[in-house]
C-alpha cells in the first residue's frame, strides 16, 4: 500500500522535470544580414525565416545614436519556403560602428542580427574616421522568458519542496 504514494510522487517528479514548452505554428523568427560588415551607403540583404506567411516586418538599424528605419518586408510562402528576402541601403551618413538590424511586427514579435558599418569609401580615402559622441540613452536588454519555462521552474520547485517535506516526515 505504501508503494502507491511513492509511484504517484515519482510520476509527479517526472512530469515536473519534463520539458514544458509552448507549441507554435512556427518557431521564433530569425533574420540574417549579408554582408555583416559593410561600408556606409552600401546595400545589405536581409533574409527572414521561421515566420508566418503574410506577416509584415519593419526593418530598422539600431545603434548608439538611435534607430534608423530601413523599410518593410512582407513574409511570403513561395514553394514551401516561408520567409522574406529584401535589400536595403545603409544611409551614407551612418557613423561607423556596431549596429543591430531589427525586424519587428506590429504585434511585438521581433528578431535581430548584428551588423558592422565602416566608413564609406569616400570617407575612408579622405582621412581618419570621426568618433560618434556617446549617447546618454540607456541600452535596454530584452530578458523576457517564455511563460512555459517560468511555470516549469515553479512546478519543479513546489514538487521538490513537497518531496523534501515528505522525506523528512517519513524518517
Amino acid at each position: 500500500m505504501k508503494t502507491l504514494p511513492v509511484r504517484i510522487l515519482i510520476i509527479l517528479v517526472v512530469l515536473a522535470l519534463a520539458p514544458l514548452s509552448v507549441v507554435q505554428a512556427h518557431g521564433e523568427p530569425v533574420i540574417t544580414v549579408e554582408p555583416d560588415v559593410i561600408a556606409a551607403g552600401d546595400p545589405i540583404t536581409v533574409t527572414g525565416t521561421e515566420m508566418e506567411a503574410g506577416e509584415q516586418f519593419a526593418i530598422t538599424l539600431e545603434g548608439p545614436t538611435g534607430s534608423i528605419p530601413l523599410g518593410e518586408a512582407t513574409v511570403t510562402d513561395e514553394g514551401g519556403e516561408v520567409g522574406f528576402t529584401a535589400t536595403f541601403t545603409i544611409p551614407a551618413n551612418t557613423a561607423p560602428g556596431s549596429y543591430v538590424v531589427r525586424a519587428a511586427t506590429e504585434e511585438g514579435e521581433a528578431t535581430t542580427a548584428d551588423l558592422t558599418v565602416t566608413a564609406s569609401s569616400a570617407e575612408a580615402s579622405a582621412g581618419p574616421a570621426t568618433v560618434a559622441e556617446p549617447s546618454a540613452e540607456p541600452h535596454v536588454l530584452d530578458r523576457s522568458r517564455p511563460a512555459g519555462e517560468t511555470v516549469a521552474v515553479i512546478v519543479a520547485g513546489v514538487v521538490s519542496l513537497v518531496l523534501g517535506f515528505w522525506l523528512v516526515r517519513r524518517h
